[in-house]
């Protein structure tokens, strides 16, 4: 039986896949989709990694908020 991480895990891989099916549409453009699937993929990766981890929770919020950030604004960067 699957457990909660590996629901989590499926749903990084399918925000991809939309992503990538969403750029099917002519006024979207690969990278395009391909950023928006990583942004919620991200959020999905912030909620296994700090929210709610395997193991203890970190104390420190600054790390977890300098992680998302760094990924958004790098998938931000790479998009344009």
């Amino acid at each position: 039986m699957a457990s909660y991480y590996d629901w989590l895990l499926a749903a990084i891989a399918a925000a991809l896949l939309a992503g990538a099916a969403t750029s099917v549409h002519p006024a979207v453009a690969v990278h395009q989709g391909l950023a928006g699937g990583s942004l919620v993929s991200t959020l999905i990766l912030y909620e296994i990694l700090f929210r709610n981890p395997p193991t203890e929770p970190t104390r420190s919020s600054t790390a977890a908020s300098v992680v998302v950030g760094s990924g958004w604004l790098l998938t931000v960067v790479l998009m344009y």
